[in-house]
């Protein structure tokens, strides 16, 4: 195989690229679930998160609550210090998400949780 500079250079950057963005919830690789297959039951749960005092303490609190089996999204919202996440019941609960966030050094507490 004849690889340039170039070539390996832009795979770098690509990768890189796409790791960042992935990070931040831009770029997403989640699978849905095939086509016959029902899907189950979906909660939203608010989580009350302290700590938080930059612009890249949400980018952590949302990797971190992500990697829990179960969860299907999160949005964190800086100003009011708050996540709301999206989440399978029958695989995870409130108080796994919040010990996600809160073993990365932002303790999470269940503020609401409801059926969407």
């Amino acid at each position: 195989m004849n690889l340039n500079k170039n070539t390996i250079k832009s795979a770098l950057i690509s990768a890189v690229i796409i790791g960042l963005f992935g990070g931040l919830g831009i770029v997403s690789a989640r699978a849905e679930p095939p086509v016959g297959h029902a899907k189950s039951q979906s909660q939203n749960a608010v989580f009350a998160i302290e700590n938080m005092t930059c612009a890249l303490c949400p980018v952590t609190v949302k990797k971190a609550m992500s990697k829990v089996d179960g969860v299907q999204s999160v949005k964190v919202d800086f100003e009011t210090k708050t996540a709301t996440v999206r989440f399978d019941p029958a695989q995870t609960n409130a108080a796994a998400i919040a010990a996600a966030s809160t073993n990365v050094g932002y303790p999470a507490k269940p503020a609401d949780t409801q059926d969407p």
